[in-house]
């Protein structure tokens, strides 16, 4: 698939889960931004770049640690931005502004933020190594840059039955390209490449237990998954969202279904 189809295809699963995008069942997004501020270390009066915002799960919390600074989020998914600015506007936060843009395209000047930070989004770029490049090209010197990715055994094993059962219908997975930097040793490569310094990478669990497979099916639903699932003709959609769903459900326990997301943070500092 060519870059630019791909892009179009991501953006098009993204704007058709806006909606649904900040349900419990997804609640990773919302702890992350609280590792995503250990690791920036952020002062209080920052003007932080938040790039594929989403929904601004992390421009929005990292907003309410910069009583002096101002949070900018970009995303180029005009429906996510829609639900970003409504949870703004509820939370009173005047210090945050969201901007529809392509992050493979940042149009502000060379050294205008003070750091930056990307949640979940680099790996939807092939070259995860000249996009970090780019986002820390928009940081002062001396400004850092965090981003956060999944670790090998991430949504294991519910993925991969997912991906099993897709098998059977004829879809294929997806290129895994965030398993280049499942590793702490493929983060600080990715920094290094990016020209970044001090580089520090750490772990953190963001895992919890789904109520039921109905609640696995939001995940698969409501996110980027989405995308993959959708490529079933509407008969089969239905076929295989109850075959899936049954065999989660094998998984059940007295405490729930567990969801594991181990997330990697890494921090660099622009030079």
């Amino acid at each position: 698939m060519e870059q630019e189809e791909r892009k179009a295809k991501i953006r098009e699963t993204f704007n058709a889960v806006a909606s649904g995008y900040d349900t419990p069942a997804l609640r990773f997004f919302a702890e992350n931004p609280r590792y995503l501020a250990k690791y920036l270390d952020l002062r209080g009066d920052e003007h932080l770049l938040d790039v594929a915002t989403g929904t601004g799960n992390a421009a929005l919390a990292l907003a309410a640690c910069l009583p002096d600074g101002l949070v900018t989020g970009v995303d180029f998914a005009a429906a996510m931005l829609d639900q970003a600015r409504r949870k703004a506007r509820g939370a009173g936060l005047a210090n945050v502004e969201f901007v529809e843009m392509d992050m493979q395209a940042l149009a502000f000047p060379d050294g205008h933020f003070s750091a930056a930070c990307c949640a979940f989004g680099i790996f939807f770029v092939d070259d995860m190594e000249g996009q970090l490049a780019h986002i820390a090209a928009k940081v002062k010197p001396g400004g850092r840059i965090a981003i956060s990715g999944f670790t090998e055994g991430a949504f294991a094993p519910l993925v991969d039955l997912m991906y099993a059962r897709l098998a059977r219908y004829g879809v294929e997975p997806p290129q895994l390209t965030w398993k280049r930097i499942a590793s702490e040793e493929g983060c600080e490569a990715l920094f290094r490449s990016a020209g970044l310094d001090g580089i520090r990478t750490g772990r953190e669990n963001l895992g919890y237990f789904l109520k039921g497979a109905e609640e696995w099916w939001e995940v698969i639903w409501q996110a980027g998954f989405r995308g993959l699932v959708s490529q079933l003709a509407p008969d089969d959609l239905v076929r295989f969202r109850a075959e899936h769903l049954n065999e989660v459900a094998a998984l059940q326990t007295s405490e729930g279904i567990r969801l594991e997301v181990e997330a990697l943070y890494t921090v660099g500092t622009r030079g």
